[in-house]
């Protein structure tokens, strides 16, 4: 496919790096203040263990041996990721960043994510922000954010990856990053191709990116990236509606220039994404290009005063042009304050914050964040309320597949969270965790069907999500960890008191990691949830399911070798949206580490 609106790109891309260099602040850092390297926010970065924010270092995630983003989110209460998705609590509209540019996907409905951009190998730590952070990182994030940070090497450091498995799936991944004086130089590919599981199921997907920065003698920093991302692949629909020939073909290029100077940070971004959907035997053949992008300045400053602050503005611009609908121009208008204080008489720590989103195509919005945060003795606990707004995506609104219709009047929804917190971190042997939240959204975007077998996204009234998560590591040998999730939903449909489509009530997870030998670990997962319901009438039921996998790695010096097996009793079962699960899958492979 030919990708449209190139025009329209380059003057984006050029209108991004132009406000970017407006925007960098003149001045130089004086020599005796201290200059953030990160490219997150200033008061998430100081985010330790036990705080409100769930956080992943790069030694845990050794730990898990995991090969996919997936295989490391599914081990957070509440969260659910899949190959390019993630969900908090149900919630599926969740942004994702690397070292502060984003990664979900311009052309998908819900926000889907293009983690083939970053494999764990890379990862230094992981934050998740649960049910908040739409003051701070904007629209569109009612269920979270997930901020990744990647590995910054001294010298030069890398790896390659190649597995095999049934049903012809082969992979190979390679990185590599050089540091040399003031400049450091990332690159990295991947190649992924499956025939898939079922009719019409398989997949070949393409990836590639490069970055590139560098720290001035002042400590000021300024780094470039771009990536890009084939993916092509077969749509086979669902049990009793399948679409054995329809296809969709993906290509993404991101694009993202940052700079650091004196705690003021600046960046510019352009997700470029084009979308074709065909299928021969309804006569089906729509495209969709998307341009999403960007630039975003930001100040921290602490103060004795009135605490931490910190603020910032940012423009977003938004294009769309279709085969089948004329071309969408679209931009909004952010403004943001976030203050932290800590008492002196009682470890409590206030947060509040305000953002106002100035829309040109819907409503502006006007977003208040409030969070309380109590410190024990090995516990911390948090209350905290925040709002935040759903924009309808134009992959919603225009795109139209073999069984989807576009719906152009779509509006924005409206999300309020409250969540209460208790973590325990005192001891490594054991530690826990407990969230109790309330998630509310006001005409809310759902994916609906007709009687003709086909659906579209609409507006259908109010919707409560009410629940609690819950979290426990034990470790009693040096040798043994177990770890449990567990997720309690209620997600009820306000205006007719029935439960939601594709949420259940219960989900489960407990990994068990044995290591007898240093080099040799062994992890068994068992993982399922309670029925779902398939329709809004609540007539329609998939059954629930518990599924067993394992997986081992051996390692020596620089090389690893690892294998894993998902389903291990070969069950059958649908998701919770009604598509056909795998049935048992096996795959083998070896790492190389520089």
């Amino acid at each position: 496919m030919k990708p449209k609106g190139v025009p329209q790109r380059i003057f984006s891309t050029v209108l991004c790096i132009q406000l970017f260099f407006c925007m960098l602040p003149l001045t130089s850092p004086r020599a005796e203040e201290p200059v953030a390297r990160s490219t997150g926010d200033a008061k998430e970065e100081k985010s330790e263990h036990g705080s409100d924010t769930v956080i992943i270092t790069a030694k845990e995630i050794n730990a898990l041996q995991a090969h996919t983003m997936a295989d490391i989110l599914n081990t957070v209460p509440g969260v659910s990721a899949g190959t390019s998705s993630v969900t908090i609590h149900g919630n599926y509209k969740v942004k994702v960043f690397l070292d502060g540019r984003p990664l979900n996907d311009p052309t998908s409905s819900i926000g889907a994510v293009n983690w083939d951009v970053i494999s764990p190998d890379e990862v230094e730590r992981i934050e998740i922000l649960r049910g908040k952070g739409g003051i701070r990182y904007g629209q569109n994030a009612s269920g979270g954010v997930v901020l990744i940070s990647s590995k910054k090497s001294r010298k030069i450091a890398g790896s390659v990856k190649t597995f095999g498995g049934n049903h012809d799936r082969y992979c190979a991944q390679s990185n590599v990053q050089v540091t040399s004086g003031a400049y450091t130089i990332t690159a990295r590919g991947g190649y992924d191709t499956t025939n898939g599981y079922k009719i019409n199921n398989d997949k070949k997907r393409y990836t590639a990116g490069a970055s590139m920065a560098y720290t001035f003698p002042s400590q000021t920093r300024i780094s470039l990236s771009a990536d890009y991302t084939d993916d092509e692949r077969g749509s086979s629909g669902y049990p009793d509606n399948p679409t054995p020939y329809s296809r969709v073909a993906t290509t993404m290029q991101a694009y993202a220039i940052q700079g650091e100077l004196n705690q003021f940070k600046a960046k510019a971004w352009l997700n470029a994404g084009d979308k074709h959907n065909s299928d021969v035997s309804r006569d089906l053949d729509k495209t969709i290009a998307v341009d999403n992008g960007g630039v975003e300045v930001s100040h921290s400053k602490a103060t004795q005063g009135i605490g931490e602050f910190s603020y910032g503005a940012a423009f977003y611009l938004n294009r769309a042009e279709g085969s089948d609908f004329s071309d969408q121009d679209e931009n909004t208008t952010s403004l943001f304050l976030i203050d932290s204080y800590s008492l002196t008489s009682i470890p409590m720590e206030i947060t509040a914050g305000l953002r106002a989103n100035f829309n040109s195509a819907f409503d502006d919005a006007f977003n208040p964040e409030l969070k309380l945060s109590y410190s024990g003795s090995g516990w911390r606990a948090a209350l905290g309320y925040n709002r935040t707004n759903n924009t309808p995506s134009f992959y919603q609104r225009y795109n139209e597949t073999a069984t989807t219709r576009p719906n152009p009047d779509l509006d924005m929804e409206v999300a309020d969270n409250f969540s209460l917190a208790w973590f325990y971190t005192a001891s490594e042997i054991f530690n826990a965790s407990v969230t109790l939240f309330y998630n509310r959204l006001t005409d809310r975007i759902t994916y609906t069907w007709a009687d003709n077998g086909t659906a579209s996204y609409r507006n259908v009234g109010s919707a409560a999500y009410t629940g609690t998560d819950l979290s426990l590591t034990w470790k009693p040998l040096e040798i043994l960890q177990l770890k449990l999730n567990y997720v309690y939903l209620e997600a009820k449909d306000e205006d007719t008191d029935l439960d939601l489509p594709a949420k259940p009530n219960h989900k489960g997870r407990l990994d068990i990691t044995w290591s007898p030998l240093k080099p040799f670990s062994l992890i068994g997962t068992a993982r399922g949830t309670s029925h779902a319901w398939r329709n809004r009438a609540n007539t329609t039921r998939l059954a629930g399911y518990v599924i067993y996998d394992t997986r081992l790695e051996y390692r020596f010096k620089h090389v690893d070798l690892f294998a894993e097996v998902s389903n291990i009793f070969d069950r059958e079962y649908l998701y919770v949206d009604g598509l056909l699960a795998p049935s048992r899958t096996w795959f083998a492979g070896i790492k190389m580490r520089l």
